[in-house]
């Protein structure tokens, strides 16, 4: 870590301490120290099914799980709170045995008038949409969580955060992460190509280069609350890069062997959003410029610069809720992808055979290049401008006992298709019976394309809450 890093961090860390030691001395002084604790949790069972196109179209179980949530909040009223978010899971996930015990979140804060300081494992959110984030970079995602409850998505990160109240109208926030984890990405589950292998990112990565860290200001106005927030560090989205190519020569014909590596890359983000309401219809909307530190030509696992825009709107009368997201982006220092991702595509063994006649053909450069393609095309880059929209309807009926809602969301430019239907089911109180479905579908070629055989499928759960 450079000199300059280590102070911003110390800081960062260190230097309010003081004042918030003080605050706390001052609340003290006037209030009696009581301790306020509460415990509560959950129960939770399910159970996800999905169609093998390989066996007949027979229906069959790939994943089942039965977990345990614990959460513990104690407070004194005065200067400090502390949040437990425990996690305990036993079952089946794509078929693939699985047990996990995850701290979801575990930290402290510690509050005055006008200064909090808070450290530990946390989710910590930015942005203001519903269906789109531009702007959460601190917290890694698991985007294959097999659970009904979608907030099970995000996940929690080490890290320090301070939030000033300079007055009634505007807080500061500064959050540095020292170390990295990576999200759970989509394109785990897929077959890989014959002599693919993929290397993922299994734990935190503790090296001091590894660091990263945001500033975000809201203002809330009379009439719109406005933020402005920069984050600069490594994205928790992380890329693919080729680590190893060499060709086998001990059979036959020459076979090519390929490593791939989860690699992550340093970004900067500038982001604005907004939120408002004009009678019965909230207004809300983020606009984001990403800009890699490195460039995507010459690592293929790093992303071309971006500038995103979201808008949406929700509408609530009675039972009915109702909501709307429009997104949009521009790829910057946009070219064309000559060759077809390493993955989700058939090889072209004539195209090859034709390309290594050529005595200046680089077959290690050409894989290198492929798996940039399907880095573009996770990340929605082989277009330079991307369109989609969200659409989600909810309704509640018998006095809340039964919620049905439906999402959909489709991609204009991909032509990629998500719909999420699903009702909630409450005969007693403390007990959820929730059943739906994930469809994903897509063009030949395209992310969902690639992901829907395993993507694709119907769930039920039963929960019970303490």
């Amino acid at each position: 870590m450079s000199l300059l890093r280590g102070i911003s961090v110390g800081i960062l860390v260190l230097f309010p301490l003081p004042l918030v030691i003080y605050a706390q001395a001052e609340a003290s002084s006037e209030k009696n120290n009581q301790m306020i604790k509460s415990i509560g949790g959950f129960v939770r069972t399910g159970l996800y099914s999905g169609i093998d196109h390989n066996d007949n179209n027979k229906p069959f179980v790939s994943s089942s799980f039965a977990d345990v949530g614990l959460k513990l909040e104690m407070e004194n009223g005065i200067n400090f709170k502390s949040f437990t978010d425990l996690r305990i899971r036993y079952g089946v996930e794509f078929q693939n045995p699985a047990k996990e015990f995850d701290l979801r979140e575990a930290w402290v804060k510690f509050y005055g008038k006008k200064l909090d300081i808070s450290a530990g494992q946390k989710i910590v959110k930015w942005g203001r949409t519903d269906f789109t984030s531009t702007l959460s970079k601190l917290s890694p995602q698991n985007l294959l969580s097999r659970s009904p409850d979608r907030e099970d998505i995000d996940l929690g990160n080490l890290l320090s955060c301070i939030n000033w109240y300079p007055n009634e109208w505007i807080n500061i926030e500064a959050i540095a992460v020292p170390f990295y984890r990576s999200s759970v990405l989509i394109i785990d589950p897929i077959p890989l190509p014959e002599n693919v292998t993929i290397n993922q990112i299994q734990s935190l990565l503790t090296t001091k280069e590894m660091f990263s860290y945001g500033i975000r200001a809201d203002m809330h106005l009379r009439l719109v609350d406005w933020g402005l927030s920069w984050f600069q560090g490594y994205d928790p989205m992380a890329g693919i890069a080729l680590s190893d190519f060499k060709l086998d020569m001990s059979g036959p014909i020459p076979v090519p062997v390929t490593q791939l590596s989860m690699t992550p890359y340093k970004t900067r983000l500038l982001g604005i959003d907004f939120e408002t309401t004009f009678k019965s219809i909230g207004l809300r909307g983020e606009a984001a410029l990403s800009y890699p530190n490195l460039s995507s030509s010459a690592n293929e696992h790093v992303p071309l610069p971006e500038l995103k825009l979201v808008f949406g709107s929700d509408w609530s009368s009675g039972n009915w809720r109702i909501s709307g997201e429009y997104s949009g982006k521009r790829v910057n220092h946009f070219t064309a992808q000559d060759t077809k991702p390493l993955i989700g595509s058939e090889p072209d063994y004539a195209l090859l055979a034709q390309l290594m006649r050529d005595t200046g053909f680089n077959l290690s450069e050409y894989v290198r290049q492929q798996v940039g393609a399907f880095n573009r095309l996770y990340n929605y880059q082989l277009k330079k401008y991307y369109h989609s929209a969200a659409f989600r309807v909810e309704t509640d009926v018998a006095y809340g006992k039964l919620i049905p809602s439906v999402l959909s969301i489709y991609n204009f430019t991909s032509h990629d298709f998500l719909l999420l239907p699903e009702v909630k089911i409450k005969p007693s109180d403390g007990l959820t019976i929730t059943a739906g479905a994930e469809y994903y579908c897509g063009t030949k070629g395209s992310l969902y394309d690639i992901t829907d055989d395993f993507m694709n499928t119907v769930y039920i759960s039963l929960r019970v809450d303490f």
